[in-house]
């Protein structure tokens, strides 16, 4: 009686026809000595395919077939940057990118990278102003008086000499009457850097010591 190995080696795939490896196919215990070997579900008889870093091994029903693999790369979107998952084979569309964003960027097609958007720095200082938080009617009296010598009688004089109309109302009664301030407010932005031209790098360091001392 012929002997027959107990097992062969057999190519296992997943559901999709995609090869996960090598998995044994036993031979059949009541094929009473015929060579009868139970294949695994979604195993196949074939030569074992060579493996490629960064590529799928598909079978096509009659030879493997290679394709990109990028599943569970991170990409992020040209358009707004969004973070996505590839959960598909296949090469990479073309609306997205595996390089970060950067901050205030925008995606160029012809240097193939994130670039600053031509309004960035507009951006970056809109943030800060934002990030600046607030001081109280006190602290923001304080920290200019003990850097510019300037009370709140002579800032309200300096207004009224050189704001008129809404803009003057505006900075004159927050001066007088608001019980915090910000640096998003426009009004009061345009008095402290062109009014009193308060260097910006300066303002937000007063801002910074009037919150950390007064």
């Amino acid at each position: 009686m012929t002997q027959h190995a107990p097992f062969i080696f057999v190519c296992q795939l997943n559901e999709n026809k995609i090869f996960t490896g090598m998995t044994r196919a036993f031979l059949d215990p009541l094929a009473n000595g015929n060579k009868n070997y139970l294949y695994p579900k979604n195993s196949i008889d074939a030569l074992e395919p060579q493996i490629k870093d960064g590529y799928a091994i598909r079978w096509t029903g009659k030879e493997w077939k290679y394709e990109e693999d990028h599943r569970n790369d991170i990409v992020f979107s040209k358009k707004t940057g969004e973070k996505q998952i590839i959960t598909e084979l296949g090469s990479l569309p073309n609306d997205v990118t595996p390089i970060p964003p950067i901050a205030y960027g925008v995606w160029s097609e012809s240097k193939n990278k994130w670039v600053e958007k031509p309004n960035a720095e507009e951006l970056r200082l809109k943030d800060r102003r934002i990030n600046a938080g607030y001081l109280t009617r006190n602290q923001l009296l304080t920290v200019l008086e003990i850097n510019r010598g300037d009370n709140k009688e002579k800032l309200v004089e300096i207004a009224t000499s050189n704001l008129t109309g809404v803009s003057l109302i505006k900075v004159r009664n927050a001066l007088l009457e608001a019980q915090a301030f910000t640096l998003t407010n426009d009004d009061m932005w345009q008095f402290f850097t062109e009014i009193l031209a308060i260097d910006i790098q300066l303002l937000f360091e007063m801002w910074e010591e009037a919150q950390n001392n007064y």
